[in-house]
């Protein structure tokens, strides 16, 4: 029992070290840019001072508010820096059981909502004695010493649990024997476990519910079954809405798409895990039937949510709504369990070069057309560019646009190349985006502003409709 206790709290020191280290990085890269605004605004008003920079005075009010502000900013990070270096430099960070709000809300009982101190204690006790973990050990009987499963009758199992010596009055036994115990799945690796003397780790933990067993142990891989990716692949493209799954063939042809729709933000936790478990269960049973690996993105948004404050209120949704961290590690477990191999590769360029090569040409959308370029890319097969200063049709917002493709410099990789062309495409992108939000008329598939007689074909450059002909028709709009 100690050994568990003792386990389970280096695990939350560690812990507590990465995230007050994370949180000391972040805190001085903070510092650094406050100081170099600082400097910068301070250099200008002593340039206004000395009459080498005159300035409009609302300007110059907004900048001496910037600097007051700049001042304010490097002075509580600097003090949030210096309790995170205390508390690092100590022993044990500042781990409190029973939670941080719970433990000041006794100097506040009234506000808190409690009639007395004796209320307080007993919430504070129960909320820092609400679980129980046990190691596991394949060297006990059941895997584990104090806590061991064993097989009743149908799908139900029995839990022993020692009980303490210092929990037990005279003539109590010292096993605690729950019957009835049921899981809701992975049975048969429980079931196998059991038989192969697997270390099995049990916690204990009681909810409004009540009490409930978690066990953990090291499940046995399935075999692989998968053939080599040379024989085809099964690309995965991951976006907030939804989950894109694509086949390809030896050759790299796109063979069939699939789209799995997503829970958004404005969905619980929970039900959003469950959706995007469904769906990803579906794509691996796809691969698994057809003996192809899948092929994912590796990506990494940790450094991104950090500055999620200075995104837009939309960008800041969306990518708080990225259940990345949850998908990747659904994924993994569901490919082990299938016996379905798990490649994760570099997603450079995937959308643009789907948009460029395959979405029109097949009529799917951009991600439909990345998650087979995904796959492609394991398989080792180069894309070629277009020929340069030619245009090709481009999927932009619900429509199509001409792209022009860059000029290529001579003994330019394709990597540079995708890059320059992933420029050009973001920023058609970015312009129909304007031309929605300034009121354009709405664009067709066709090439055309306008729909029926009042449609408006475009200029040479695909921008603007063409005055010389149909200004008349336009200015009527």
């Amino acid at each position: 029992m100690f050994n568990a206790m003792a386990i389970e709290l280096q695990g939350l020191i560690d812990g507590m070290h990465e995230l007050l280290d994370d949180e000391r990085r972040s805190l001085e890269k903070g510092i650094r840019r406050q100081a170099a605004q600082l400097s910068a605004r301070r250099q200008q008003l002593a340039e206004i001072e000395a009459d080498r920079l005159r300035m409009k005075p609302g300007r110059e009010a907004k900048l001496r508010r910037r600097t007051h502000q700049n001042v304010t900013s490097l002075a509580r990070l600097g003090s949030k820096l210096r309790k995170v270096e205390g508390r690092l430099a100590a022993n044990v960070p500042g781990i409190c059981f029973g939670t941080r709000r719970l433990f000041r809300q006794q100097h506040h009982l009234d506000l808190a909502g409690f009639g007395s101190r004796e209320a307080w204690q007993s919430e504070w006790q129960a909320s820092r004695s609400h679980q129980v973990f046990f190691v596991g050990s394949k060297d006990e009987t059941g895997g584990n010493q104090l806590c061991q499963l064993q097989k009743a009758s149908g799908d139900t199992y029995a839990l022993k649990i020692r009980v303490p010596d210092r929990l037990l009055s005279p003539g109590d036994d010292k096993y605690l024997v729950v019957d009835s115990v049921t899981f809701g799945y992975d049975r048969e690796a429980l079931d196998a476990a059991l038989k192969a003397g697997t270390a099995l780790s049990w916690r204990l933990r009681r909810d409004e519910r009540g009490w409930r067993a978690f066990v953990s142990f090291n499940h046995q891989p399935a075999q692989k079954i998968t053939l080599d990716v040379a024989h085809g692949a099964v690309g995965i493209d991951f976006n907030v809405d939804h989950l894109v799954v694509t086949e390809t063939d030896t050759f790299g042809n796109l063979l069939r798409t699939r789209r799995f729709p997503l829970l958004r933000e404005d969905a619980s936790s929970g039900q959003r895990n469950a959706v995007l478990s469904d769906a990803l269960k579906e794509a691996v049973v796809w691969a698994k039937e057809a003996r192809k690996p899948v092929v994912a993105k590796d990506l990494d948004f940790t450094a991104k949510k950090k500055a999620i404050a200075q995104l837009s209120p939309k960008g800041a949704r969306m990518l708080s709504g990225l259940l990345y961290a949850k998908y990747r590690q659904l994924l993994e477990a569901k490919c082990f369990r299938a016996g379905v191999e798990l490649i994760r590769i570099d997603p450079a360029y995937t959308s643009t070069i789907g948009a460029v090569k395959y979405a029109s040409r097949r009529g799917w959308s951009v991600h439909a057309a990345a998650a087979g370029v995904i796959a492609r890319r394991e398989q080792k097969l180069t894309e070629r560019l277009p020929r340069p200063n030619t245009a090709v049709r481009v999927p932009v917002r619900g429509g199509h646009h001409a792209l022009e493709l860059p000029a290529r410099k001579s003994r330019e990789s394709r990597v540079a190349a995708w890059r320059g062309v992933h420029a050009a495409y973001r920023g058609v992108m970015r312009e129909r985006w304007l031309a929605a939000r300034s009121g354009l008329p709405h664009r067709s598939a066709k090439g055309t502003f306008g729909r029926g007689d009042n449609a408006a074909p475009l200029s040479r450059d695909n921008r603007l409709p063409c005055e010389d002909s149909l200004h008349e028709q336009i200015c009527a709009r």
